[in-house]
């Protein structure tokens, strides 16, 4: 038999509603160039659909091999809920970036829903210094990551608080709406956040996986999120089912459905890496493939039996149940713990956990503080489970919009949870959206560290606000990320790079001329990975 070269042999599967490849740009998301960690088998798609052709070859072509890179969360919070202010202290030095800069009145914070009698300017009690950031006291996200990260050490013995680090991110979005691009898994994914069985989940069927878009520049629909909701869909992630291992599986004569079933396996396989598939793709024959298909021969019963529904489900998992958990449904996580599982197993690259509720406007301050403190939950489990593993996690928290204090001052008791429950405390009535009062946040998590800054220095100390809020006002329009959120994307991956030591290769990950001017200023990460 002849022998073929991998050009020859490496026909192409078309992923379902797309055209065929045309350009370099289309051929290299199609998986023929090595462009990813993962890659498309196109000969083993075209076994599948009766081609005898030989496949040796390809096996033994130069595909690049799966490398994980630093796992990456999203998590979105629905509707604009206030970060910057009563969760997380902003400073309003105009032209600074420093958090400690609280203004020159009592009242500044006022519209970011810190009241008079509780404004950081009233004494250093106001202001908690805790995972490499400054909280006001009365912050929900602080409350609840504590409750959960407060009785925890690494495995060196130190307090988990001392491996995680943060930037807050001072930018304006629009208000209520799905079309701020704000999901940043696509570029994360680019960055080193690879899967080995997919690239993105997310808790939603959008293209971004959560509510919020992703950068249209950066999407990339071959590597949609997977819809993971709860458990039953991580389970499902590789499962055939029923209906597709039946002998009449390759039996694409059957009209529609034969040629369907053929195609919901294949959209299965086409992100997985070679490591995982390889046995797979030496079966060259159609006896064989019905094999494969039946699950009988070693290569499947590798595969589904790594990537089995048992295996997958996060709550099979140890670390998972004791972060989460024996459900995540005790604690109202299912779809969080589910995600962050895939995630920190490296099964996915990046992936989105959306958070409803967080349109603060017409709730109580009690409610909103309550809401907040799930959040800091969402986030402290993530961490712990990301301990639990002995991984490092990057975690972008980002609204849609925001809101905004009573201009009078009106207050409203509040209880506080947690560590702190039983105080009252006033916070500023909620009264309207307000995008101006938006802002982003990057928690780092790096695993058995000493404690030590994870921020460069800058005139002698870390700084960890990128922009800045003006005084008894919003965000400050004419920083570098203000009022633009392609640069925030930005912001946020050159600080991912950054954390693994790649902020060089941003133009060759995202294209030439995407770096803004001044960008050296936005790097506030050093080396963690």
């Amino acid at each position: 038999m002849k022998k073929q070269n991998c050009k020859e042999v490496m026909k192409p599967f078309i992923p379902e509603g797309h055209r065929p490849p045309k350009t370099r740009r289309e051929f290299m998301a199609y998986g023929f160039y090595g462009a990813s960690s993962t890659f498309i088998l196109p000969s083993f798609a075209s076994m599948l659909l009766g081609q005898n052709e030989a496949y040796a070859q390809t096996v033994a072509c130069e595909l690049p091999q799966f490398s994980a890179g630093m796992p990456y969360l999203c998590i979105d919070m629905n509707g604009g809920m206030n970060i910057a202010g009563s969760n997380i202290l902003v400073g309003m030095t105009a032209g600074g970036e420093h958090q400690e800069d609280y203004g020159s009145s009592a009242s500044d914070y006022i519209k970011l829903g810190i009241s008079a009698a509780e404004s950081p300017i009233k004494g250093s009690e106001k202001v908690v210094d805790k995972y490499g950031l400054k909280f006001h006291r009365a912050s929900g996200i602080l409350a609840g990551m504590n409750a959960v990260l407060d009785p925890e050490t690494m495995p060196n013995g130190k307090p988990i608080s001392d491996g995680i680090d943060g930037l807050i991110f001072c930018t304006r979005t629009s208000d209520d709406t799905a079309t701020n691009q704000l999901n940043s898994t696509y570029m994360a994914n680019k960055a080193g956040a690879k899967g080995e069985l997919v690239q993105l989940v997310g808790n939603t069927s959008t293209d971004s996986g959560a509510r919020s878009a992703a950068p249209s520049g950066q999407v990339n629909l071959n590597i949609k999120p997977s819809r993971i909701a709860n458990q039953s869909d991580a389970g499902g992630l590789l499962s055939l089912g029923r209906t597709l291992a039946g002998e009449s599986f390759l039996d694409s004569t059957k009209g529609d459905a034969g040629t369907e079933r053929i195609q919901k396996f294949m959209n299965r396989v086409s992100n997985m890496s070679k490591s995982k598939i390889e046995d797979l793709s030496k079966k060259n024959s159609i006896t064989q493939i019905k094999d494969v298909l039946n699950c009988s021969a070693s290569g499947a019963k590798q595969l589904f039996s790594q990537y089995s529904a048992e295996k997958l489900n996060p709550f099979n998992d140890q670390s998972t149940k004791e972060a989460f958990g024996s459900s995540g449904t005790t604690v109202g996580f299912e779809n969080i713990a589910t995600v962050a599982h895939l995630v920190l197993d490296s099964i996915a690259g990046a992936g989105s956990i959306n958070i409803g509720g967080g349109d603060y406007h017409g709730a109580t301050a009690q409610e909103t503080h309550r809401r907040d403190m799930g959040v800091g939950e969402a986030i402290g489990r993530c961490i712990l489970l990301a301990s639990k593993k002995g991984k490092n996690l990057a975690i972008h928290l980002y609204t849609d919009g925001g809101v905004a204090g009573d201009a009078g001052g009106v207050v409203e008791a509040v209880e506080t949870l947690g560590e702190n429950a039983g105080n009252v405390i006033e916070k500023v009535k909620w009264t309207g959206d307000s995008g101006t009062r938006s802002a982003a946040v990057l928690f780092v998590y790096k695993h058995d560290h000493d404690g030590t800054p994870l921020v460069r220095e800058s005139s002698g100390s870390p700084r960890r606000q990128v922009g800045n809020f003006l005084k008894a006002g919003g965000v400050n329009l004419n920083t570098i990320i203000g009022n633009n959120t392609e640069n925030l994307w930005k912001a946020i991956m050159l600080n991912y790079l950054a954390a693994q030591g790649k902020e060089g290769e941003f133009e060759q990950i995202f294209g030439r001329g995407n770096l803004p001017v001044g960008y050296e200023s936005l790097i506030r990460l050093k080396k963690i990975v």
